[in-house]
């Protein structure tokens, strides 16, 4: 099998090689072919290659996302449509815990925007890394969400598509950039799922930070590059509606947070409330700066947003404007959290807890209405009342005989459901 039958856009060995692209001398993976072959060879997954974990993985999915709701098909559930989306980010949530220990029993604070937003450069600036951190010349080929983390160790990690962990080394993070896709052709989000940086003088011990793609089409781009934005976007859905927290970049220069940003905002249905970050300050006067951070503000509670606050600061010179400290005060507040990441299991037994009280409250109603049906049409004397009264004795022993096949089912779904919990995480 040939090495390049297994990247999406390339369609033969000469286009690997962009012959007017200048090599970065500094940088052995864009300036070597050959370094830059053995670096993409990591990330290929061997064909039929599925381990007991894949396995358990899409049978824990489809046991929340799709079993856990079926056999309540003929039951009225409150809030149906939203216990479905929290199953949802509770798989997701599950499956992610299990593959980066490091995120237990932290805060995920995710960062989401534009392209153009800055993001990347915000969390160089706001951990104050010596040196960039994270690559900024990224675009929606090479985007990929990554975690930032405090460790023992300084490392990085890249986690495939395929379940693989990759280490990587500083150079080869830096090679993760728009500079890689012009030399040769290929984006590697196509291959890596997400990064994590374990750092140990990250300043934030209890803290996650999550950099995701740019959610929305950027301009002057082909149709492959269209194509993959679109799988971006996705990635920063799903990746966004499972945090605990929410900074939303958006850059002074839009002037105020556009509807296509607060659209996208209301569909991660996030429980805390976000910080809302204008970047890029240093291009406006103060003057400009407080009306923006005012509309800014107004347009995101008009629309029902639930807002910590507006902060206006400037990645380049490292800095909040104004005196509000908006920032600090806001990873304070998710410094403090309760529901953090490690909490998903707890997540899981409320939401059976919450199941089965609604349940026996139903049975209980249903018993109830049964007792004084057969009351009722005890003390009848009228035939016709007496044939209405039957009919809805009838559907009441119907509600009662649904509800305990339901307490049933949901009582010995729970059990295999814990059971198969248990056991993907201690395999």
């Amino acid at each position: 099998m040939e090495l390049f039958d297994e990247f999406e856009g390339i369609e033969s060995q000469e286009s690997f090689l962009n012959s007017d692209y200048v090599p970065d001398p500094e940088n052995k993976y864009l300036s070597s072919e050959n370094d830059a072959l053995q670096f993409i060879a990591q990330f290929i997954p061997l064909k039929d290659k599925k381990s007991n974990s894949y396995y358990q993985e899409k049978q824990l999915k489809k046991m929340l996302e799709l079993q856990f709701l079926n056999m309540f098909q003929k039951i009225e559930l409150s809030n149906k449509a939203q216990l479905q989306q929290q199953l949802e980010m509770l798989s997701d949530k599950l499956l992610e815990q299990k593959k980066y220990n490091m995120l237990k029993d932290k805060v995920v604070i995710g960062l989401g925007g534009k392209f153009s937003a800055g993001k990347s450069k915000f969390i160089n600036s706001l951990l104050k890394a010596g040196e960039e951190l994270l690559p900024e010349d990224q675009n929606p080929t090479t985007s990929i969400p990554t975690y930032i983390v405090q460790g023992k160790i300084d490392e990085i990690n890249a986690y495939t598509n395929s379940g693989d962990k990759v280490t990587l080394d500083f150079e080869a993070l830096q090679a993760l950039t728009h500079k890689f896709y012009r030399k040769f052709g290929i984006g590697f989000s196509s291959f890596i799922h997400s990064l994590v940086i374990s750092e140990d003088d990250m300043p934030y011990s209890g803290m996650a930070f999550l950099d995701t793609p740019g959610y929305n089409k950027p301009d002057a781009v082909d149709e492959v590059q269209l194509q993959k934005s679109d799988s971006d976007q996705n990635k920063a859905y799903e990746q966004l509606r499972k945090v605990d927290y929410l900074i939303w970049l958006m850059d002074i220069e839009n002037g105020v947070i556009q509807q296509n940003d607060i659209e996208f905002i209301e569909s991660l249905n996030l429980r805390n409330p976000i910080l809302i970050v204008v970047n890029k300050a240093d291009k406006k006067i103060d003057s400009d700066i407080e009306k923006i951070v005012s509309l800014v503000t107004k347009t995101a509670e008009d629309a029902g947003i639930n807002v910590f606050g507006v902060a206006a600061y400037s990645s380049r010179e490292n800095k909040e404007w104004g005196n509000s400290d908006i920032i600090n005060r806001f990873l304070e507040l998710a410094s403090k959290t309760k529901v953090k990441s490690g909490d998903v299991m707890g997540e899981v037994h409320g939401i059976k807890t919450k199941i089965l009280e609604e349940l026996k409250a139903g049975e209980a109603s249903w018993i109830r209405s049964r007792n004084h049906l057969s009351n009722t049409i005890a003390d009848s004397e009228s035939i016709l009342d007496i044939r209405t009264l039957v009919d809805l004795y009838g559907d009441a022993l119907e509600g009662v005989r649904l509800v305990k096949r339901s307490l049933y089912q949901f009582n010995g779904y729970m059990k295999k459901l814990e059971e198969k919990l248990e056991e993907y995480y201690e395999g």
